[in-house]
Parts: structure tokens; C-alpha cells; sequence
């Protein structure tokens, strides 16, 4: 019997991952997210009475959102899952939950469900589930983030979740794999584009912080709550930056936990300091006074889809002396993008013009398409299978490889398809 792979999110999306390996009537999760906008999505369903176990690769909801929906039935698998990234799902988990209660059928005590069930494991872990045999590795995506290896039935399969090959300030980039490896499922976010070179971006970035603050105006950062409000507040550190600098929203309750495991970063020292310097709101009433004078606030939600940054941009969008500076990806139809592209703010009194200078800094956790290509190159797998990606770059991308790597078989995964190999 051969080895099938069923993809039941992330074919030709953003987001949503979920993969089923099978294998001899048992199988493995990996990862099982959603897509969270007006409406939440969840995956297709696995055959839960075969799952062997669910391995998370990283705490982001697209990735581990879905779980309710996995451990609040009668059938609960046990789940795989590293000490920071545990804890991080449980913080994102609990704050969808209560975000979105009207839209799905369960509460947060299913939590307490998804916990019970959880097996803790080192970040670099080795471990058997029945015929699986799992390794795990860095991923460089975000702190905790795994790359994952399935032995079975004598084939490595390689899953890379969400991965960057470059350093960051929190973490190195990701392991390069050293073993054969038959099936690469790999993520191609950034197909077809390559990020500008990061040193250039922080400087740039620095630059126009500075020059906001020299002529009295204040910025706002809307940052993702996981990684790079963490990753801001280093690069701010390392330059020196010589204004009052605002940690607030969930990024505080991230950053608390991060702080508990200087194992898991580069240079945990760097983050300490950074956090050290950096001024957290603790009370709702403090954010009324932070802007009466230049400051830089750093605060989820990173495309502005809630979270205490909508209460700052509603003030400082009125004058020009402020900016606003995205530093993550902006999806469709959120407030973030339309910021960005037509510099309005749709409130629930009416649409407010934005004065305030806006500008998109591309600070990726995902790694671009050389970084695809060089990741590819290196682990010389038989084969490859996108996922996390979009139509028509990832159609494209395709094309150039199959030039380039002609003994290296390409497939665009679907949802709901399956694959034998």
C-alpha cells in the first residue's frame, strides 16, 4: 500500500493548512488552521478515526485554528506540540474564540480539551507514532516554528509549514535538512517575488521613523502580535531609536511568554534588552496621554482587523505629521490594505480620509522565492508539492523550476486531492 497525502486546506490558499499523511489505514495531521475573515473557514475533515496523532508546526491560527474543531468531538488524537508554541496557540486560541463566538458552535472549554491531549515535546525532538517515525527541526518562520520529517515505510517526507531560510533578529533561518528526501511539501507564499534586501529595509524603515519623530509626529506600527511586533521592537533597539517606544494589545502577553524561553532565540539577550527599554501599557487609560508628544506604538492587529491599534489610528490618521508604518503582509479586503492603497478608514460613524503619511515595509517571516529555489536546490527532493500559495505566481514558478530542475517532479496541491507516492 502506498503512501497518500490529502490536502484539506492550503491547496491554492493562504492559509489554512492542513495536511493528512496515510499510510496503511493510520494516518498524521499536520497542522489543521483556518481562514478567518467575515466568515471562518475550516478545513476539509481528516479520517479522525485513523489519525494517529496532530503535529503543529507553529502557533498561527491558519495553522492551528481549526483544533476546536478536531478536539471538541468524541474522537481526540493525541497532539504534538512544542513547549513556546503550545502556549502561544493557547493565547491565539483563546482570543479567537472570544472574538468570534456568534460564528462558531464552540467556546473556549474546548481548550481545556485541546490541552489534555497535548504531548510536550523539545523543540528538536525525535519521536514514533505507530508506522511514523518524526524528526523536528527550525523552521526560521517564527520562535517555536518546526519543520517537519515523516519517515514511513522507508520515504522521508519533508513539510516546511511556514519557513524562512534568512536570520531575523529573533531566530536563525531554517534548518537545511540533511537527509534524502522523496516528497517536499513546501509552502510558496512568495512565489515569483523576492523580498528587497533586508538590511536596506530596516534602514529605510529607521529612517523614515526617525524623520516622523524629528518633526513632531508619532508612529503607529500595526504588527502581528507572534514574531514581529518582537522583531520591530529589536530593530528599534539596535538603532538607538531616542523616543519613547509602546508596547501594547496582545504583542505584551506574546512577548511575556517569549521571555520565558531564551532557548528558543539568537540572541535572547537582545530581546530582553529590547523589552527592557520599551514602555508597556498596562491600562487602557495610559494610551489617552502616549500620544501628546513623538512616540512609536507598536501594537496588534497587524492588518488592523481589531486590537488596540484601531484606537490609536483613529487619532493619529487626522494630521500629516504622523505616519503610519505596516512592517507584515496585508490580505484583501482588510482595513490594512485599504489604508494602504486608497488612505481611507471606514469607521462605524462613516469613511475618514488618512492624513497621516502611510508607507509598507515587507519585513517577511516567509522566505521569497530565491530562498524557495536555494531550499529546493539543496534538499534535492524527488518530489515537490505546493501548498500556501496562489494562482497564477505559483503556476509560474512552477514553469521556471521544471526548466531548471528537470529529475525533480512538481505538483501544485489541491484541496480535497490526494496524492500517492
Amino acid at each position: 500500500m502506498g503512501i497518500k497525502v490529502k490536502i484539506l486546506g492550503s491547496g491554492l490558499e493562504i492559509g489554512r493548512n492542513a495536511i493528512e499523511i496515510k499510510y496503511n489505514n493510520s494516518s498524521l495531521l499536520l497542522d489543521y488552521g483556518i481562514s478567518f475573515n467575515e466568515h471562518v473557514d475550516f478545513p476539509l475533515a481528516p479520517n479522525i478515526k485513523n489519525v494517529e496523532g496532530v503535529i503543529i508546526s507553529h502557533a498561527h491560527l491558519d495553522h492551528t485554528g481549526g483544533l476546536p474543531l478536531i478536539y471538541g468531538s468524541t474522537i481526540k488524537p493525541p497532539l504534538y506540540i512544542n513547549n513556546l508554541s503550545f502556549e502561544l496557540m493557547e493565547l491565539l486560541l483563546n482570543d479567537f474564540l472570544k472574538i468570534s463566538k456568534n460564528k462558531v458552535q464552540f467556546d473556549n472549554t474546548v481548550i481545556k480539551e485541546i490541552k489534555s491531549e497535548a504531548k510536550l515535546v523539545n523543540f528538536s525532538s525525535s519521536f514514533h507514532l505507530n508506522s511514523f517515525y518524526v524528526k523536528t527541526y527550525n523552521a526560521g518562520h517564527i520562535p517555536g516554528s518546526w519543520l517537519i520529517l515523516i519517515d514511513v515505510k522507508e520515504k522521508n517526507i519533508l513539510y516546511t509549514g511556514d519557513f524562512n531560510v534568512y536570520d531575523s533578529k529573533l531566530i536563525k533561518g531554517a534548518d537545511f535538512v540533511n537527509e534524502n528526501v522523496d516528497l517536499l511539501i513546501c509552502e510558496g507564499t512568495y512565489a515569483c517575488i523576492n523580498h528587497i534586501n533586508r538590511a536596506l529595509l530596516e534602514k529605510t524603515l529607521i529612517e523614515e521613523i526617525n524623520e516622523t519623530l524629528d518633526n513632531g509626529g508619532s508612529v503607529l506600527i500595526p504588527s502581528f502580535s507572534i514574531g514581529r511586533s518582537q522583531e520591530i521592537l529589536c530593530l528599534l533597539y539596535e538603532h538607538n531609536v531616542d523616543y519613547p517606544i509602546y508596547l501594547d494589545g496582545m504583542a505584551r502577553s506574546a512577548s511575556k511568554i517569549m521571555l520565558k524561553y531564551p532557548e528558543y532565540f539568537r540572541n535572547y539577550n537582545l530581546l530582553n534588552e529590547a523589552h527592557e527599554r520599551a514602555i508597556w501599557i498596562s491600562k487602557e487609560e495610559e494610551r489617552k496621554n502616549i500620544m501628546d508628544e513623538p512616540s512609536i506604538i507598536i501594537s496588534p492587529a497587524g492588518m488592523l482587523k481589531g486590537g488596540a491599534a484601531i484606537y490609536y489610528i483613529k487619532k493619529l490618521i487626522k494630521e500629516e505629521k504622523n505616519a503610519i508604518f505596516f512592517v507584515g503582509y496585508l490580505s484583501k479586503d482588510t482595513p490594512g490594505r485599504e489604508i494602504l492603497e486608497n488612505k481611507i478608514l471606514h469607521l462605524p460613524t462613516g469613511v475618514e480620509k488618512v492624513k497621516a503619511k502611510v508607507d509598507w515595509f515587507g519585513i517577511s517571516s516567509h522566505t521569497d522565492m530565491q530562498g524557495i529555489i536555494s531550499y529546493i536546490k539543496a534538499i534535492n527532493p524527488s518530489n515537490v508539492l505546493f501548498i500556501h500559495c496562489e494562482w497564477p505566481r505559483i503556476q509560474e514558478m512552477k514553469k521556471m523550476l521544471e526548466t531548471n530542475f528537470k529529475d525533480i517532479k512538481f505538483i501544485i496541491a489541491e484541496n480535497g486531492k490526494e496524492y500517492q507516492f
